[in-house]
């Protein structure tokens, strides 16, 4: 029996956990996305060319708000939570409130979502946005670079454009952000790089 799955997101780790998880999976169905936090995502689709070979119509977003009426109309088994910038009394809120829609509520673990690599990685996270990641990231690139190491920093896409386009890009110039028709979000994270990381 197929299970049919709705993702708690906000336009990132979300699309994360659906590629690494669900994707091509004929056991599951994820019938949506809900949104929080980025502004305008809902009533977007998560695109097919994106979703993969199960979803030629892509996958719709809605705003969480929508959440109780989705459970209800989607017949929605399983509810999957992947943002962050959440304290855990709210988090435990929307546990609550999933179950008591009579949805199963879950939180998949890194090991089941993380991403094979051959080179050596050093993850920047936190336990919420504003907290200095980026600063960091600059500064480990720095501290890197003087240890004669050559770094990469990778981050996936905000989502203020077309996903379609985003699916993979490159800055290494500021022509790029013209090229990919960044946003000033975009350029305020990506452009300060540019200091530490030649060819800017």
């Amino acid at each position: 029996m197929v299970k049919n799955v709705l993702i708690m997101g906000a336009a990132g780790r979300d699309f994360h956990n659906f590629n690494t998880l669900f994707r091509d999976s004929r056991e599951v169905r994820v019938v949506a996305f809900t949104a929080a936090q980025i502004p305008l995502i809902e009533n977007r689709t998560y695109p097919p060319e994106l979703a993969g070979k199960l979803y030629p119509e892509g996958i719709p977003i809605f705003a969480e708000v929508q959440l109780p009426d989705l459970i209800r109309d989607l017949g929605v088994d399983q509810v999957v939570f992947a943002y962050s910038d959440i304290s855990h009394v709210e988090l435990m809120h929307r546990a609550s409130l999933v179950q008591a829609c009579g949805a199963d509520f879950y939180l998949p673990g890194a090991r089941r979502t993380m991403l094979a690599s051959r080179r050596p990685v050093v993850a920047v996270c936190a336990v919420r946005t504003g907290c200095g990641k980026s600063p960091t990231t600059r500064h480990l690139c720095r501290v890197l670079q003087e240890m004669g190491k050559q770094v990469v920093v990778v981050r996936h896409p905000m989502p203020y454009g077309d996903l379609r386009m985003q699916r993979v890009q490159r800055f290494s110039r500021y022509e790029d952000f013209e090229l990919h028709h960044c946003t000033i979000e975009e350029r305020e994270e990506y452009e300060p790089l540019g200091s530490i990381m030649p060819p800017f």
